[in-house]
């Protein structure tokens, strides 16, 4: 057994799950409204969460892809131990020399995925402390673009397994690629939530109610020239 790729592969599934219907249920049964587990209580926060375990699994696999090609380049492929049993076997994958850099850059691809999945889940965290700020909506939609980027590079990849490669598969690469599409897939639904108007909590819309309130009394009082009652659910500083 792989407990490598048991350990790369075990944030990206439970990320997934968290982003996932099935997170909405976990939360409810490990009291999503208490302190411990408040981050788990609206689903923007699931999705964000799992979104960054996914990113970190993305990631650390990615580097260990990166760790095999330079392990290729130091021992050759003999020397890289990543094989595993039937059509997966990593070695045949990254130890050939036409296809285990990026074509433009000649980057290893480990290196690529690890700037990738890095760019994510930033981009994830900073959305997570500020969801409220103006340029989430961009920094979501720049996630959408790059993750979709990363599909098709995964697309590429996979075609170069099966025919060049005559049909061997990296399960370390097709571990990133699975991350990279669920990354996707989260992105899209986290720019889904903000365009479709049900990205505030109860709490934030509330907040956001108020505001609203307080900067139309005073925009009130300003063409009155006077006195302007603050309603029930707001109260004038």
């Amino acid at each position: 057994m792989d407990w490598w790729l048991i350990g790369h592969l075990t944030p990206v599934i439970v990320g997934a799950i968290i982003a996932s219907p099935l997170g909405a249920k976990i939360a409810s049964s490990l009291g999503a409204n208490s302190e411990k587990f408040s981050w788990l209580s609206t689903k923007r926060d699931r999705l964000l969460g799992g979104l960054i375990m996914v990113c970190f699994g993305g990631f650390t696999v990615s580097a260990h892809t990166l760790w095999f090609h330079n392990k290729f380049h130091e021992l050759g492929s003999s020397g890289i131990g990543c094989s595993a049993f039937g059509i997966f076997d990593c070695a045949s994958v990254i130890a050939n020399d036409a296809y285990n850099s990026d074509p433009l850059f000649g980057a290893p691809w480990g290196v690529v995925g690890m700037l990738a999945f890095a760019m994510f889940g930033w981009l994830a965290l900073t959305v997570l402390r500020e969801p409220n700020a103006s340029w989430v909506e961009t920094h979501l939609k720049v996630g959408v673009g790059g993750s979709a980027v990363g599909v098709v590079i995964a697309l590429y990849l996979v075609y170069v397994e099966i025919f060049p490669l005559e049909g061997v598969f990296c399960q370390y690469c097709s571990t990133a690629h699975v991350a990279d599409l669920i990354s996707l897939m989260i992105f899209f639904k986290l720019l889904s939530l903000k365009e479709g108007g049900h990205w505030l909590s109860s709490d934030e819309k509330d907040t956001e109610n108020d505001a609203k309130k307080i900067a139309e009394i005073r925009t009130e009082r300003k063409k009155r020239g006077g006195y302007v009652a603050p309603t029930s659910s707001a109260e004038e500083e």
